[in-house]
């Protein structure tokens, strides 16, 4: 099966915010109105109920100020850290490159959200449990486009295997740099190839993403090392514990034998 991903063509991106009404929509999430912060960005940030959103970035330029958009989700990273630092295996990464959830295995602990290294997963503190984006995992394994790929006129979002979404950023980008000169790519590299390639106009930094993203040393300690010390010593202190029972009641079962013994010999003198 071929890996997937989404390009988002920031370049073309005009802050409709369809990508937002269609997420809420295919994956029927409540929604959220917050206070008026005076930004025309809808949101601070995302929500176990908001998947997705549209950030606003100003420019500043000797013409004046330029706006600057991004979609902002779940990367299904190649080598995504959420899934190495859940402990429960709540996290899995499926062949089509999308990043999924197991519902009934995930306890709202929090892990994702620390392995993460661009702040996606939310954790519902009510339910004790993290949502995210899916990467409309229900729609893409049945042939079908994303929900917010779907409504994206402009085609900003498009959607396709991994290796055709390369190519496209590729000639993206040399459209955008006519004018955008310090247009760059964003996805192809880091962290195994994102399952969200970008085409940018500037510095990534400059659109609130990290411009050599990599995931904390202390998830491999606590998958190769610390996880399963663990689960040995949960199995060593469960061992012991059954232990104990059994020699205390071999010792219960010794002295109440011995007494049994020493009542007879009373009775025989």
């Amino acid at each position: 099966m071929n890996r997937m991903a989404r390009l988002i063509d920031i370049t073309r991106c005009t802050a409709c915010r369809g990508c937002q009404v269609s997420c809420k929509r295919w994956n029927e999430l409540p929604g959220e109105i917050g206070p008026f912060t005076g930004s025309p960005q809808s949101h601070t940030d995302l929500s176990p109920n908001r998947w997705t959103m549209i950030k606003f970035f100003e420019e500043k330029k000797d013409s004046g100020f330029e706006w600057h958009f991004r979609k902002t989700t779940c990367m299904h990273c190649g080598d995504p850290g959420c899934v190495k630092a859940c402990p429960n295996g709540a996290l899995v990464k499926a062949e089509n490159g999308a990043v999924r959830r197991i519902e009934e295995k995930c306890i709202g602990c929090g892990y994702c959200v620390k392995g993460c290294p661009f702040g996606i997963p939310k954790v519902d503190q009510v339910a004790k449990k993290m949502r995210k984006c899916t990467f409309c995992y229900d729609r893409i394994s049945n042939g079908l486009t994303p929900a917010c790929a779907k409504t994206c006129v402009p085609r900003a979002i498009v959607f396709g295997t991994w290796n055709d979404m390369a190519k496209l950023a590729d000639e993206r980008l040399l459209q955008a740099q006519k004018k955008y000169p310090n247009a760059q790519i964003y996805g192809k590299d880091e962290l195994g190839g994102l399952g969200v390639i970008y085409v940018l106009p500037d510095n990534p930094a400059n659109y609130d993403l990290p411009v050599h993203p990599k995931l904390p040393f202390s998830l491999g300690l606590w998958k190769d090392v610390v996880h399963p010390a663990g689960k040995v010593l949960l199995g060593a202190g469960l061992a012991g514990t059954a232990l104990a029972f059994i020699v205390s009641r071999r010792n219960a079962f010794g002295q109440k034998e011995s007494a049994k013994m020493e009542e007879g010999g009373h009775d025989n003198e």
